[in-house]
C-alpha cells in the first residue's frame, strides 16, 4: 500500500488514531522521534524553528514527524498532537478531501505541490494558508520524505476578493458595472447559439435631475441606491442588473421563463415611481429593449437598446 493520508479516516475534522504509528495518547517526542533536530544530519531543522513561516516535515511513510515553533504557536497544539496525520485535525472539513488527494498523489509521485486550504488557528478561526511541499533527499542521496512551508494568505484572499468585487461592481449602488454587464452580454450571445433566449433592457430615470437640483447630490445618490435595490428585487435571481453610468441601468433577462417584456417594463417603472413617491419626487423609468442574437455583438446590442430607450423617453 502506498503510504499517505487516508481521507476515509477523517470525519468531522477528526483523525483515526489507527492511522498513526505507535501510541499517541501518552507519547512524548522523545518516544516518537528521539533526537530530531539534534543530530548532525538534522541540524537544519534548528534553523527553521522560529522561521516566519509554518514549516513541517514528513518521513518516507508520509507521516509528518516535525513542525517548527511557528506552526505549533499558530495551531496552539503540541508536537505530539500534530505528529503523523494529527495536523489534519485542524484542516477545515470542506478542504480535507482535496488536501488528502493532493498529498497522496504528489507523495506517491515524489513531486512538489502547492495547495491552499483553511487551517484552524489557536483562537478557533480558520485561516487560508498556502502550503508548498517539496520532496528532499538525505545525505545518502536517498529519498527521505517531504518538507514544506505554509504562509497565511487570508488577508491576501480578502483583499483580492475586494478588488475583484470593485472591478465588476458599481461603488454607489452595489450592482454590476458596465464592464461586468458587457461580459454578461458576451456570455448571453454565446448561449444564444445554443438556443438560450436573452433580452437586454436599457433604462434611464426620467426627471432624475430634479433630485440633484432640489436636494443635492447626496440625496440623488440615496435615490439611485433605492432605485437599484427595487430593480434587483423586481427581477429573477438569474437576471443581471448593472449601472451603466449616471442614472442609466442595464438589465439582462436571460434563460428560459422570461416574462412578457412589456409586463417586466411596467413593473420596473411602477417600482421606481413608488420610490419617487416615498421621497417626494416625480420620477419614472424609460426603457428600451433589444433581443440577444447569436450573430450579434455587445456594442450593437447595447446601441439598439439605447435607441429604443430614447424613443420611449420621447413618448413620455
Amino acid at each position: 500500500m502506498t503510504p499517505g493520508l487516508n481521507g476515509d479516516n477523517f470525519g468531522e475534522n477528526s483523525v483515526d488514531s489507527s492511522a498513526f504509528p505507535g501510541e499517541r495518547g501518552g507519547a512524548t517526542m522523545d518516544d516518537i522521534a528521539p533526537g530530531i533536530g539534534h543530530t548532525k544530519d538534522e541540524f537544519y531543522l534548528t534553523l527553521f524553528e522560529e522561521f516566519p513561516a509554518l514549516i513541517w516535515r514528513a518521513n518516507t511513510a508520509a507521516e509528518c514527524d516535525w513542525f517548527n515553533k511557528t506552526w505549533l504557536e499558530f495551531t496552539g497544539r503540541t508536537m505530539e498532537q500534530e505528529y503523523g496525520n494529527g495536523w489534519a485535525e485542524g484542516v477545515h472539513p470542506d478542504d480535507l478531501r482535496r488536501c488528502v488527494d493532493i498529498w497522496n498523489e504528489n507523495f506517491s509521485a515524489r513531486t512538489p505541490f502547492v495547495m491552499d486550504y483553511r487551517l484552524r488557528r489557536n483562537d478557533g478561526d480558520y485561516r487560508w494558508i498556502r502550503d508548498y511541499g517539496r520532496p528532499f533527499d538525505g545525505p545518502d542521496g536517498e529519498f527521505h520524505g517531504f518538507i514544506g512551508a505554509c504562509y497565511d494568505i487570508q488577508d491576501l484572499r480578502t483583499l483580492t476578493a475586494e478588488l475583484e468585487h470593485q472591478a465588476t461592481h458599481d461603488a454607489l449602488t452595489g450592482v454590476g458595472n458596465r464592464r461586468a454587464f458587457e461580459a454578461e452580454i458576451s456570455r448571453a450571445i454565446a448561449s444564444a447559439g445554443r438556443g438560450v433566449p436573452s433580452t437586454v433592457l436599457f433604462t434611464d430615470v426620467d426627471r432624475f435631475k430634479v433630485c440633484n437640483d432640489l436636494s443635492g447630490h447626496e440625496f440623488g445618490d440615496t435615490v439611485l441606491q433605492e432605485i437599484a435595490a427595487v430593480i434587483v428585487r423586481a427581477l429573477r435571481e438569474v437576471d443581471h442588473v448593472a449601472r451603466i453610468g449616471g442614472d442609466e441601468f442595464g438589465i439582462l433577462l436571460s434563460g428560459e421563463g422570461i416574462e412578457d417584456i412589456g409586463e417586466v417594463c411596467r413593473r420596473l417603472d411602477q417600482a421606481v415611481v413608488s420610490i419617487g413617491d416615498a421621497y417626494g419626487v416625480d420620477i419614472g423609468l424609460s426603457i428600451g429593449a433589444a433581443e440577444v442574437s447569436a450573430d450579434g455583438d455587445v456594442t450593437a446590442i447595447l446601441a439598439k437598446a439605447d435607441r429604443a430607450m430614447y424613443a420611449a423617453k420621447r413618448r413620455t
